[in-house]
């Protein structure tokens, strides 16, 4: 998806959900001091069989299904994927995972797609000159070493990286778009943000599967 592409489905999310796109782009230039990668880094990936990992609950039942092809896992999952397979190939962030985990992971060759926005400014400035070797996203304005391929949380952020690759096939485990995954710090008014955020997550991979010709179908296994 291209920028111009994503700017008004941006703009609606961002006026849905009250968050302040001025932040958005701040935190995009703090992380453009850090990371200062290309994205043909990532050319290794092209035309393959993707997996994209998120953190619902029915991740634990489905994650067998995981088999030959590149392993793209949304940050909160990172801790139950590294307990059945060893690193992914992919590690998609916006630091709010394990960073020690994610920190190991890169060690041991992942690489790390890490995202800017607003809330996230903090942890940018204290841990992204870490992944010095990653590439850096936001869902802002794209420039120099800052991309934007679409999508908004980590996991169908890393559906839409996947079709920029020109993935064969995208299969997603552990998306339940009704239950959040609930942190022991969340108020009631985190629990209502995160519901609406699976809600545009689930709008957002819609629109992709009907971009690629296939029909999203809502389950424990989702192929798009």
């Amino acid at each position: 998806m291209n920028y111009y592409e994503w700017l008004p489905l941006y703009i609606r999310i961002t006026d849905d959900l009250h968050i302040n796109r001025n932040y958005d782009y701040i935190s995009s230039l703090h992380l453009s001091r850090h990371i200062k990668n290309d994205i043909q880094i990532l050319n290794k990936y092209r035309n393959k069989r993707f997996f994209i990992i998120g953190n619902g609950k029915n991740l634990i039942d489905n994650i067998n299904v995981v088999s030959n092809g590149i392993i793209v896992v949304a940050d909160s999952a990172l801790n139950t994927y590294i307990n059945f397979y060893k690193n992914p190939d992919i590690i998609v962030t916006d630091l709010d995972g394990d960073i020690n985990l994610i920190k190991k992971s890169y060690d041991n060759g992942t690489d790390i797609i890490l995202h800017s926005h607003g809330d996230n400014i903090n942890k940018i400035d204290l841990y992204s000159n870490y992944f010095n070797n990653g590439i850096a996203t936001t869902q802002n304005i794209p420039f120099y070493n800052i991309y934007n391929f679409g999508g908004f949380s980590d996991g169908d952020r890393s559906a839409y990286i996947s079709d920029y690759l020109d993935a064969r096939e995208i299969i997603l485990l552990g998306f339940d778009f009704d239950n959040v995954s609930i942190k022991n710090y969340y108020a009631e008014n985190d629990i209502i943000f995160k519901k609406r955020k699976l809600e545009w997550a689930k709008y957002l991979l819609k629109i992709l599967a009907n971009r690629r010709g296939s029909n999203f179908k809502e389950n424990n296994i989702i192929e798009i």
